[in-house]
């Protein structure tokens, strides 16, 4: 796994402009390198440690290098320069081919990890607080096996590792009346593992079905075998449960042997995206895990079976502990193995790291990933207290540490960002994280509970991650590891200058709670001399000043102040050459002082590509903010006509996505908006743009004609405007290009669901603050096709609300909030049965008790929050 992350960093630095700078014979060398050890397939972190190590020396050569050529003095010793890199890299690249050429890979113990085959036994679990489960999966069974004209039929059970997945499935299969229903003889459980040989498999469905295995299909080959069994299953019907499927292209190899006709197949996968891809699922069932009631159940049957006297002590460190496993039945079985027996002592020693200990139920999760996608998951590492982590940080910092390029994104027509998504998909569909999605594109994820204390102990372990949380303690030691995360607490840190030059990616953030300002560590941040990845995440700075030692680190690559109190940028940040992100998004005070920005600080900083400006912030001397300088520029966030100059987007060629906000002034709205068509046309244009219109009340005829020009030509495509319009246009005058509109304080006097539905392309909507001031809203059959999300907020006037069945039919996320008015639902809600979230906030009590009623009779969307 790492000599994967060392192969994808070399492939990054091969085309590196110093590497090219430096000559053919670098570029060639290190290519020459990639192919040596990108198929080398060894068990020995010395070698692949070793291989890590030469990647960064490579690295540390050719930015020296690139350093060098930017003095002044650089003519005069280019020769030098140049021998001095290719000298260090042909050093290293030829080390990391002999490490290739030892080849001290144990074959035989790869071997072992290629297929995956079948066993039959199984282990029953202990079962707790499944009824309602195994009813619900019961009646489908019975319902769905009265139908003798299908081929056959699958119910997957998927959910995380140690939730109860095979126990469920165990409990169904030995139902009283699924022995009735199916026979004793027309009932196959399969349990499926690794290394174990088919024919074996085969041969016990065999003897599963007739009783006994006879002789003559011990030598049979597997394919004669295959057509045997797939003959006996269609001569009666059969109830046939696979524990455990891996992937999409297991559930094949199986369903063309087992897919027979009249065949019902119960499976268990810890893949959402395996069970949503099967056609042939009548009912796809999300395991549930366990209520806190049950979960102490088991936990006390566990630990004191036959109902012992518990001590009080006992009594309440097991319940803290047992909450700590989040339902889920495998965590609750192994802390209470691990506790059984044991005095209160030693129960207060395991309460300490009882989320590390039993996280370890998650691992055969883990397992199952790819190389590749162990160290996207471990990553995540870095973000462990984190409720949200944006893909668009993660896509900057993934493309820094080399995991992702822009050449792959080339390759697949993709940006970095459509990759970042692509990868966080596949960790979303096997389970491993959650994802908050917003009209089906994912704006946030984060690490749940036991998964997120797996991935830190798997990423300490292999040492790709080390975290120091200095709430709990002073000083830590940590081995090779190049990247580091550190919680600020009530401890200052010191990091030995050994290990401080050689980290890569430094994360420092303050959690909830107060803590000491870390003086020690931050006066020695110039220590920290190989840093590519400097990331601040809510640190008070004393006074709002940076430590100087901040603009020595010539490496850095990406610097992020995101939350963070801050109240100066100083000049010298010009200093970063190899700048690449820049995140400004300080804390933000509406009615107080905010951060002060230099308005020519970012003219030298000619790398810069990814810009977040903070929400506000403050100039110097009256001048507006200089962007001009920033060639390479991609990516600009917050940028507001009021502060910044207009005129030099026209001079920033390679930007893609533009984030724009414009107060009350027609001429920056038509200098923006005329720039965005400008550019839209461009297939080396904008591939993303929005602007925010505020305070712009359009009671002339000018500023309404600039309102009525955006939207008949739809650009920018996701639109926020606040400020009084009266009137909406006809539909035939608005573009079909909208995707997202916002619209607030306008004061339409008719409602606009007339005119919005008509928009085929239309995803989000929100209407808030008096945005009509009418008391009837109508959605018409057919209206807002596409539309996914939808906000009603503050519209105090707005009391009846009717949807026709057919409207809305890919509505997935619904908020309804101070309407205070509206205390009925819809006549026809059945819109509301697709939802996978619906708030409701400081709504009137009739109408969330209408909700309420509701959802008592018909499924709840999986997030219904109702906030009085």
């Amino acid at each position: 796994m790492a000599k994967l992350a060392a192969t994808m960093k070399l492939k990054q630095l091969a085309l590196a402009k110093e590497t090219l700078l430096i000559g053919s014979k670098a570029y060639d060398e290190i290519n020459i390198t990639v192919a040596s050890i990108k198929n080398l397939e060894t068990t020995d972190s010395e070698q692949v440690n070793e291989i890590e190590e030469h990647v960064y020396r490579v690295e540390k050569a050719i930015q020296t290098y690139g350093v060098s050529a930017r003095s002044k003095f650089f003519f005069n010793r280019h020769s030098a320069a140049q021998k001095k890199a290719m000298s260090d890299i042909t050093s290293s690249c030829r080390r990391m081919k002999e490490i290739a050429m030892q080849k001290k890979s144990n074959n035989n113990q790869q071997l072992m990890r290629q297929n995956n085959n079948f066993v039959y036994n199984h282990e029953d679990g202990a079962v707790v607080g499944m009824e309602e489960e195994t009813e619900e999966i019961i009646q489908v069974l019975l319902l769905k096996s009265q139908d003798s004209k299908f081929d056959f039929q699958a119910i997957p059970i998927w959910g995380r590792s140690g939730i109860g997945k095979a126990t469920l499935a165990n409990k169904i299969y030995n139902d009283t009346r699924i022995v009735e229903k199916f026979g004793h003889y027309h009932r196959v459980n399969i349990r499926l593992c690794e290394n174990i040989n088919a024919h074996d498999a085969l041969q016990h469905v065999i003897e599963s079905i007739e009783g006994r295995i006879d002789e003559k299909y011990v030598d049979m080959s597997p394919t004669s075998l295959a057509n045997c069994v797939r003959q006996r299953l269609e001569m009666s019907r059969t109830l046939i449960v696979l524990q455990g499927v891996r992937s999409i292209d297991g559930w094949r190899e199986l369903r063309s042997v087992l897919g027979a006709k009249g065949c019902m197949i119960l499976f268990t996968t810890r893949s959402r995206e395996v069970a949503e891809s099967i056609t042939q699922a009548v009912y796809i069932h999300e395991k549930r895990p366990l209520t806190e009631e049950n979960s102490w159940k088991l936990f006390k049957e566990m630990v004191w079976p036959g109902g012992a006297e518990i001590q009080s002590a006992m009594d309440r460190m097991g319940r803290v502990m047992v909450k700590v496993c989040e339902g889920i039945p495998g965590a609750i079985i192994a802390l209470a193995k691990q506790l059984a027996g044991k005095s209160a002592s030693e129960w207060e020693t395991m309460q300490k790291n009882a989320g590390r200990d039993v996280s370890q139920v998650m691992a055969p999760s883990y397992a199952e990933l790819s190389d590749e996608q162990k160290l996207y998951f471990l990553y995540l590492g870095h973000f462990r207290e984190d409720p949200e982590i944006e893909p668009e940080k993660l896509s900057h910092l993934w493309e820094i540490e080399g995991l992702i390029s822009s050449s792959e994104g080339h390759e697949s027509g993709m940006t970095l960002l459509d990759i970042t998504h692509e990868r966080l998909k596949v960790l979303a569909q096997k389970g491993m994280i959650d994802v908050r999605r917003i009209i089906d594109v994912i704006k946030s994820c984060h690490l749940v509970g036991l998964m997120g204390d797996m991935c830190l102990s798997k990423a300490e372990e292999t040492d790709f991650l080390k975290v120091m949380d200095l709430s709990n303690q002073p000083s830590f030691s940590f081995g090779r590891t190049r990247r580091l995360v550190i919680y600020l607490g009530k401890y200052d840190a010191k990091v030995r200058t050994e290990l401080a030059s050689k980290i890569w990616s430094l994360r420092i953030i303050r959690v909830l709670g107060e803590f000491v300002w870390p003086s020690t560590l931050m006066s020695n941040i110039k220590e920290f001399k190989a840093l590519r990845i400097l990331d601040f995440g809510r640190v008070d700075f004393p006074r709002g000043e940076l430590p100087e030692g901040i603009f020595g680190l010539q490496f850095l690559r990406y610097l992020s102040f995101e939350g963070c109190f801050l109240a100066k940028l100083p000049s010298s940040i010009s200093n970063l050459s190899y700048l690449q992100v820049l995140d400004l998004r300080t804390q933000y005070k509406e009615n107080g002082n905010n951060i002060i920005i230099p308005n020519h600080v970012f003219q030298k900083m000619a790398r810069l590509q990814h810009l977040y400006l903070p929400l506000a912030f403050q100039l110097q001397n009256g001048k507006k903010l200089r962007l001009d300088g920033l060639a390479e520029l991609q990516t600009l966030k917050n940028f507001n006509s009021k502060l910044c100059e207009v005129r030099d987007l026209y001079k920033l060629e390679k930007l893609r996505n533009l984030d724009a906000k414009v107060e009350v002034c027609l001429e920056d709205l038509n200098s923006i908006t005329d720039f965005m068509k400008s550019r839209s046309n461009n297939q080396k244009g904008l591939h993303r743009c929005s602007i925010e219109v505020k305070n712009f009340d359009s009671y002339s005829d000018t500023k309404h004609s600039a309102f009525r020009q955006i939207l008949k030509s739809g650009v920018p495509p996701i639109v926020s405007f606040e400020g009084y319009i009266e009137t909406l246009p006809p539909h035939f005058d608005i573009s079909q290009n909208f995707t997202e509109i916002v619209l607030g304080s306008t004061q339409l006097e008719q409602d606009p669901m007339a005119t919005l539905e008509k928009l085929k392309n239309l995803r989000l909507l929100v209407l808030e603050d008096d945005a009509f001031t009418v008391k009837k809203m109508e959605c018409s059959a057919s209206g807002f096709p596409e539309l996914k999300h939808l906000e009603l907020s503050k519209l105090f006037i707005f009391e009846e609300w009717r949807v026709d069945i057919s409207a809305m039919p890919r509505l997935s996320h619904l908020k309804i909030e101070h309407c205070n008015k509206l205390v009925t639902l819809p006549d026809s809600s059945e819109f509301l049965d697709s939802l996978r979230e619906f708030k409701m906030i400081k709504m009137p009590k009739p109408f969330t008790q209408k909700v309420s009623e509701r959802y008592d009779n018909v499924k709840r969307p999986p997030s219904l929050m109702i906030d009085v």
